[in-house]
């Protein structure tokens, strides 16, 4: 099978992200405003704090859209996962997903974590929590993951 990268974004780290960059674009709006009046020294500060909060940005914004699954021939990586986050199709026994949904004012956003349970035919079992994701997002990664499992297994 072909290569593929399956994108996981929590909707909430997109929305945080988008309104860190707008509030950031708007502050750098207004500093380019003080910095024509004139150089003063709070002025050359607020230019060094905007600078630093650009960068800061484009990386949050970098990191929270460069999360995902990305499956190869041979094994599925997590890129969100510093450490054991590779997967051989080979050893993956079955694949359970989990995704809370029932209604609840007393829960709180890490209950309402998806969550992949990998059995592996060593007895073993992995649990991978992906974060707030969509019913869809996680059977659609369920369903590619069963399929490289039954074709490597069949």
């Amino acid at each position: 099978m072909k290569n593929k990268f399956i994108r996981i974004i929590s909707p909430i780290s997109v929305a945080m992200a988008l309104i860190l960059d707008f509030a950031v674009i708007y502050y750098g709006y207004h500093c380019y405003g003080k910095i024509k009046e004139g150089a003063t020294f709070v002025n050359i500060m607020f230019v060094i704090i905007e600078l630093c909060s650009i960068v800061l940005a484009v990386f949050y914004s970098r990191e929270v859209l460069r999360h995902g699954i990305r499956f190869k021939e041979c094994e599925l990586e997590f890129t969100g996962l510093d450490e054991n986050n590779v997967f051989a199709y080979g050893d993956i026994k079955s694949i359970e997903i989990f995704k809370d949904t029932k209604a609840s004012l007393k829960k709180n956003f890490v209950d309402r974590y998806s969550r992949l349970n990998f059995e592996l035919k060593d007895g073993s079992s992995v649990a991978v929590e992906l974060g707030l994701t969509t019913k869809r997002k996680l059977k659609k990664i369920e369903k590619e993951i069963n399929s490289r499992i039954g074709e490597q297994n069949g």
